[in-house]
């Protein structure tokens, strides 16, 4: 009986601590990549294609750089406590996504269902028009890094340029 009791006590203590998970934290990246078109302070036009190009922060060395492109308004660009643990903004702090994307590296395919980032984007009309006016516009993307140093599962940055948006 002494046995079974010796045992007994830090087996359920195991199983107890293995039952309760941690809460899952968002690790913000040191790191971002760069929004090279459109230029900052530049302007979008509701209906029309303006050039995108953005240039991911390789500093994990993934084999696939994945980000989100939203378009954002605000006295300030989102902060990063609107990134949600699922690797979005958080709903409502957002205007329009524009799309979520992936570059490959080491000459990988591209994971089945990725898309490319395309060279231009385009934000619809009916968004154009519904935004407010008198607050800033932000082109903002949301990137995710994955197995960075530190043995960090995942990491997020947050990248925002003002651009001004008016409807066509």
């Amino acid at each position: 009986m002494r046995y079974f009791s010796l045992f007994s006590v830090p087996f359920v203590a195991t199983l107890a601590s293995a039952t309760v998970l941690p809460k899952r934290e968002i690790w913000q990246s040191p790191y971002s990549g760069q929004i090279v078109a459109p230029p900052s302070d530049g302007t979008i036009v509701g209906g029309v294609d303006f050039a995108f190009n953005y240039a991911p922060s390789e500093w994990c060395e993934d084999a696939f750089e994945v980000f989100t492109v939203y378009l954002t308004e605000g006295d300030v660009p989102p902060p990063f406590t609107d990134v949600t643990e699922d690797g979005a903004l958080v709903k409502g702090s957002y205007e329009h996504v524009f799309g979520k994307f992936v570059v490959s590296h080491f000459g990988l395919p591209l994971p089945t269902g990725s898309v490319l980032p395309p060279s231009t984007l385009s934000l619809p009309t009916d968004v154009a028009q519904q935004l407010n006016t008198s607050t800033q516009d932000y082109l903002t993307v949301l990137q995710e890094f994955n197995g960075c140093p530190g043995h960090i599962v995942l990491e997020y940055s947050l990248t925002s340029i003002p651009v001004t948006v008016v409807s066509a």
